[in-house]
């Protein structure tokens, strides 16, 4: 199973965390942990995903992208085992 950090950029709405969840679920990916933080001088919350799957990380990347007040996504390949497993929930 590969392991992937996704570092999302949103605007700062209530909704979007569970937007990311579902399609993240939809799309085959187990959430293995998550951060997320809000920078309250610019309204923009970053939110950092630990994620798993057999599946391409490009399907998901692309269906986030697709959401309403994403910002931007990046995948950070120095992800692995070991740091999905400290960040799980």
């Amino acid at each position: 199973m590969n392991n992937y950090k996704l570092i999302i950029m949103t605007d700062d709405r209530q909704v979007v965390l569970e937007r990311i969840l579902q399609v993240t679920r939809y799309r085959g990916f187990l959430i293995n942990g998550i951060n997320a933080q809000v920078n309250t001088g610019n309204q923009i919350a970053t939110i950092e995903l630990y994620v798993s799957s057999e599946r391409p990380i490009e399907l998901l990347i692309d269906q986030i992208n697709k959401l309403i007040d994403i910002k931007g996504v990046k995948v950070d390949n120095k992800a692995d085992n070991k740091g999905a497993q400290q960040h799980s929930a």
